[in-house]
C-alpha cells in the first residue's frame, strides 16, 4: 500500500520478526521473543 497515508505498519508476532521487518513493518509485537511462552491454567 504505498499510497496510503499511514505512519504505522504493524504486522507479525515474536515468530514472524524476520519477515515483518523484510516486509516494512514498523511496529512488531514481541512479547514471547521477550517474555517466553504463555503458562496456560
Amino acid at each position: 500500500m504505498p499510497d496510503a497515508p499511514l505512519d504505522t505498519l504493524s504486522m507479525g508476532m515474536s515468530d514472524d520478526l524476520e519477515a515483518a521487518v523484510l516486509e516494512g513493518a514498523t511496529l512488531v509485537r514481541l512479547g514471547t521473543a521477550i517474555f517466553g511462552a504463555r503458562q496456560m491454567p
